[in-house]
């Protein structure tokens, strides 16, 4: 019992400490919780560790995932917020977000398509790999999930990345060329 107790305790400062670098409002707010999410996931692991020594660095990993993944809900919580029409907050109208996509401001309810239509492009490994990679997962993770070499993930992940903004941004551009010929048009 006293060994799952000391165990405990390292655990939990091996997460505090980790999150304690962060010092973004938020993580600060929310690091009590974390510490506890990511201590006891760790202290489930640890019935399965076979090298002691790997322990820390372990904690850390599941720590920054949960941070990693916690921040990206909280992002997608904020997204869905202001992909809603806008409306007036406290007398004046909440401002859309806008995106630089080949050089011009566009707003983000016109990219997402197109970043949506640009992902189903890309081969289901290319996409598992970028949206996994996007979700916080490192790429040593990645390359043992899906059995490639750390180097071959990250080549896959950047050229990915590269595709789907040379599409995004050509979908922009060809946008861009219609509105241009239906201004002409209307003249």
């Amino acid at each position: 019992m006293e060994r799952y107790e000391s165990q405990w305790r390292r655990t939990r400062a091996h997460a505090e400490g980790y999150l304690r670098r962060h010092v973004d409002p938020w993580t600060r707010f929310h690091r009590e919780d974390l510490v506890q999410e990511a201590a006891f996931a760790a202290w489930r692991w640890s019935r399965r560790l076979e090298n002691p020594a790997a322990y820390p660095a372990a904690v850390r990993t599941i720590t920054r995932r949960i941070r990693s993944r916690a921040l990206f809900v909280r992002r997608r919580e904020r997204r869905t917020v202001q992909a809603l029409p806008p409306r007036e907050i406290g007398g004046r109208e909440r401002a859309e977000t806008m995106l630089v996509v080949a050089g011009r401001r566009l707003p983000e309810h016109v990219v997402r398509p197109w970043l949506d239509q640009a992902l189903t492009q890309l081969t289901d490994l290319d996409r598992c790999l970028l949206l996994s990679f996007h979700e916080g997962f490192c790429c040593a993770e990645l390359a043992s999930r899906f059995h490639r070499s750390v180097p071959c993930v990250k080549t896959r992940i950047h050229r990915a990345r590269r595709r789907v903004q040379r599409l995004v941004e050509t979908f922009a551009r060809v946008a861009s060329k219609s509105r241009q010929v239906t201004d002409r048009e209307d003249l």
